[in-house]
């Protein structure tokens, strides 16, 4: 199987230099993927050294980000610690109402905040505390691109790192806060 050697962002196109091949036992439930079928294949999604390629990471097509999906640059005069690719954080563009968020629907985002995947960090001032703007790039949908690019351009986001945990479910199925 093909495991990566380094840390790679979604959209890399990987090449011979990017992968280890390891010997193992098939296992029921995953499709892992050789270095000659991985070759030249698109990651869907950021993947950490040390990780087998599975079918649902990489993408026969260089087209990325996905479609419906956009690219979009974010600088933040203050980051979270510890955003990094594959991080998921709310966009909050200034003037969005912080009551909104405590809302009793957890189905529905507050008005505003749009969610999104940190592709990477492209700039970081060291603790995410200083005076100088760090960039990330995020990909968010499609049909929110205007509205964080006017954020942006405004300099009115801030940038809130999403609890991975937030969506699991209790015992009796019900979403946990």
């Amino acid at each position: 199987m093909a495991v990566l050697a380094a840390d790679l962002p979604a959209g890399h196109v990987i090449s011979a230099e990017d992968l280890v091949s390891v010997e193992t036992t098939p296992s029921e439930g995953l499709r892992l993927l050789g270095p000659d079928t991985v070759t030249g294949m698109v990651l869907t999604r950021p993947v950490p050294a040390g990780s087998p390629l599975v079918a649902s990471a990489v993408s026969d097509s260089a087209l990325w980000p996905e479609r419906g999906s956009a690219l979009v640059a974010v600088r933040a005069a203050v980051l979270p610690q510890d955003v990094q690719a594959g991080t998921t954080v709310d966009l909050i563009p200034g003037g969005t109402a912080p009551e909104a968020a405590e809302e009793e629907d957890t189905e529905q985002a507050s008005p505003g905040v749009v969610t999104a995947l940190v592709h990477r960090v492209v700039a970081d001032a060291g603790d995410g505390f200083g005076t100088e703007s760090q960039v990330v790039e995020v990909v968010v949908p499609r049909e929110a691109v205007g509205r964080v690019s006017d954020a942006v351009s405004a300099g009115e986001v801030q940038v809130a790192v999403v609890n991975p945990h937030e969506q699991t479910q209790n015992q009796d199925g019900e979403r946990n806060r």
